[in-house]
């Protein structure tokens, strides 16, 4: 590949994890605030993991439909570079957000046919500054661990910048990559022991294997 390929690491929430991801210089990482997720992380914990961020690192805040009380807090506790809006937020909610915390945005959409998928790339390319491309949600929004069709991006350009998320792992991110030409990938239960739990071995063997691409 020409150019570095993206990393994002979500649902981070322990301390050697986060050492680790930022160790490797990796692009983003994702902290959820979502209290449904076995990935959610207290504002006082996220705010403890704040120190070990290395500059090129941005943080990422998994929101799901966030009220702007919990945006508030998040942004008095952590003022991360991007919120990601992981649930139904119509594009005049990301608007709204994106403006009154002078935050870039993540909004990330379900991939379920290329019909639905071009109608809400269009519908979120000029508000979002990056969309993250999603398998359709079933008990969580995101990190089921499961992946879409890749091929449904084989037959699509797309001209935004954006990630590949759901179900991609160290043995598949080579195949993901050749199929839908990601320049950025997002990675949850791809480096977890169980769910929840992030591996900070499986951490660094992920990003190694994507350095190597």
């Amino acid at each position: 590949m020409t150019k570095r390929l993206k990393i994002k690491i979500c649902g981070i929430k322990d301390s050697f994890s986060m050492l680790k991801a930022c160790s490797l210089n990796i692009d983003y990482i994702g902290l959820v605030f979502f209290e449904n997720s076995p990935r959610n992380v207290s504002l006082s914990i996220a705010e403890k993991l704040m120190k070990y961020k290395k500059h090129n690192t941005k943080i990422v805040a998994l929101t799901v439909n966030p009220n702007n009380e919990l945006l508030d807090r998040i942004f008095e506790k952590i003022k991360p570079e991007y919120i990601q809006l992981h649930g139904n937020e119509k594009p005049s909610r990301c608007f709204e957000i994106k403006t009154k915390y002078k935050v870039k945005i993540i909004k990330a959409l379900e991939v379920k046919n290329l019909h639905r998928l071009i109608n809400n790339i269009n519908k979120y390319k000029k508000i979002a500054n990056t969309l993250l491309l999603d398998s359709p949600k079933s008990s969580l929004p995101g990190g089921n661990g499961k992946s879409f069709n890749w091929k449904i991006l084989k037959r699509y350009k797309i001209n935004v910048d954006w990630l590949l998320a759901g179900g991609v792992n160290a043995n598949n991110v080579n195949k993901a990559i050749k199929i839908t030409n990601a320049k950025g990938i997002d990675i949850s239960s791809g480096v977890e022991i169980i769910k929840g739990e992030k591996s900070p071995q499986l951490i660094e063997s992920f990003v190694r294997k994507c350095r190597n691409i």
